[in-house]
């Protein structure tokens, strides 16, 4: 009887005891069965953990199939090859200094002008001195010219030029070889080298390049220097719209010039002075006033009395004599008014000669005067001149609708009429005709003057064609009898830059 009690209560603790144990397995075999946490009200970035990732169970083979093809791999390459490629040409880069502190490219450019001149009319009959030659018409290249420029260093700049032209045989010399330095102390910008002599107004600094008419206006341009060897130095004030210039140079003769003279000069000095009081910055409205001054200090100076008629180089020479003079100075005054389309200048001068001959003849000092009024007009609209403040003269023609050809239907038609400009200029200068064959009492003053119109065409800032017109008239003295010579001139030019 006790025995069955007993085994009663180790059966009754057995299954209490298996019965924990079983709870036990179970809160131990998943504990989340008996969590009192909801799975749903867990935070969303939490909701990863759960989540299995199908790359963890997959074959490692299997992975680089579908998230790495063959071609993403080459591409990759290749752009990790650019990548090194160019982090190579920063390096190299990077040990070199940059291209502003060394020297630019040279920058090649040039012109090439094909005229041709007629003289109709001619009266040279009464000319003094015997010199009665006729001029001639001529067909040819008026210019070519080859041009180097560049810069360096960050204030260095130069230009090397070499002439084809008709007055040296069309045998090649140089015209500009100069160095230009800026941020000079006290000198602001200097150039040293063969250069052209600033000796006059806006017009006749243009260059041939930018003339008005084909040549400079003459007769006042028949005593300018053009080119000499020289050192120059320009100053710019209040916002560039002041300018001094200066220069000193060897005042020797340049026989290829077109503007020369035939002397034996020491040394020249001239300066000029440009204002611009009112001045548009894309050029249309223009006021300048300015004056310059020359001293030429020589020995045994000799000058043309007169020469060129018609101001052209491509007409042999009409010399009416020639003298010598030490010493002489020339001073002029310029202005110019723009407005637009329209513009007028004028440029006059005096030059006065100290003892013409060397007292030879007893002629001694003479003063000649001369001058031209210039005004042109652009026919066509929108159209003007640029005026560069920084070298005092004319930069060329804003064209605003540049002749061209386009392609329309298969055919190409022109398209736009270029820039159409006419103008008309009065010139006069006032000289003595000498002679040594002669006594000095029939040596007499001689003054030349000349009108002329222009047309011209411009295709585009570097394309022009011209026609001139020139009536020249001169009147002199020969043994006492006053001549009235004539002529008239008839020029066209196709004149091209690069």
């Amino acid at each position: 009887m006790i025995k069955k009690q007993r085994l009663g209560k180790m059966q009754s603790m057995n299954k209490t005891i298996v019965g924990l144990l079983t709870l036990i397995f179970c809160l131990t075999g998943n504990p989340g069965a008996y969590s009192q946490e909801p799975t749903l009200s867990m935070p969303v970035t939490l909701a990863p953990v759960q989540s299995q990732e199908p790359t963890l169970n997959m074959p490692v083979a299997l992975a680089p199939v579908l998230f790495e093809t063959p071609s993403d791999s080459d591409r990759l390459a290749d752009i990790s090859a650019e990548i090194a490629s160019l982090k190579s040409q920063l390096e190299k880069k990077a040990d070199k200094p940059a291209a502003s502190k060394g020297w630019s490219a040279p920058k090649v450019g040039g012109r090439f002008f094909m005229d041709y001149v007629t003289a109709t009319n001619q009266d040279w009959d009464g000319l003094p001195l015997g010199n009665n030659a006729a001029a001639q018409n001529w067909f040819g290249f008026r210019e070519a010219r080859l041009t180097l420029t560049g810069t360096g260093y960050d204030f260095l700049d130069y230009k090397f030029e070499l002439g084809f032209e008709k007055n040296a045989s069309y045998n090649a010399s140089y015209k500009d070889i100069f160095l230009g330095v800026q941020h000079v102390p006290f000198l602001e910008y200097v150039r040293i080298g063969h250069q052209y002599v600033e000796d006059a107004g806006s017009e006749i600094c243009n260059g041939t390049t930018n003339y008005t008419f084909m040549e400079a206006p003459a007769p006042a341009g028949q005593q300018f220097m053009s080119r000499r060897l020289g050192v120059t130095s320009r100053h710019l004030f209040a916002e560039d719209r002041v300018r001094m210039f200066f220069g000193v140079y060897n005042a020797s003769n340049v026989s290829d010039s077109h503007f020369r003279k035939a002397d034996s000069q020491g040394i020249l000095f001239n300066t000029r002075l440009t204002m611009a009081p009112v001045f548009c910055q894309d050029g249309r409205r223009l006021f300048l006033v300015g004056a310059y001054y020359n001293f030429v200090d020589s020995t045994a100076s000799r000058s043309p009395a007169f020469n060129r008629p018609g101001g052209w180089d491509v007409y042999p020479s009409k010399d009416l004599g020639s003298f010598y003079s030490d010493r002489y100075q020339k001073a002029g005054f310029e202005a110019v008014c723009q407005a637009g389309r329209f513009c007028v200048q004028t440029d006059m001068f005096l030059q006065h000669y100290a003892d013409v001959n060397n007292g030879t003849t007893g002629i001694g000092n003479q003063t000649n005067y001369g001058g031209f009024i210039m005004a042109r007009l652009f026919l066509t609209q929108n159209d003007y001149r640029k005026y560069n403040l920084k070298s005092a003269c004319w930069d060329g023609v804003d064209i605003s609708r540049p002749f061209k050809f386009e392609d329309g239907s298969g055919v190409n038609w022109p398209s736009g009429c270029g820039a159409w400009e006419l103008a008309g200029m009065y010139g006069v200068y006032d000289s003595f005709v000498f002679s040594t064959t002669v006594p000095a009492a029939v040596n007499a003053n001689m003054m030349n003057q000349q009108v002329g119109a222009a047309l011209n065409w411009y295709w585009n800032p570097n394309v022009k064609w011209a026609v001139n017109y020139i009536h020249d008239m001169s009147k002199a003295r020969n043994r006492g009898i006053p001549d009235y010579p004539s002529g008239d001139y008839i020029g066209m030019s196709c004149r091209v830059a690069f």
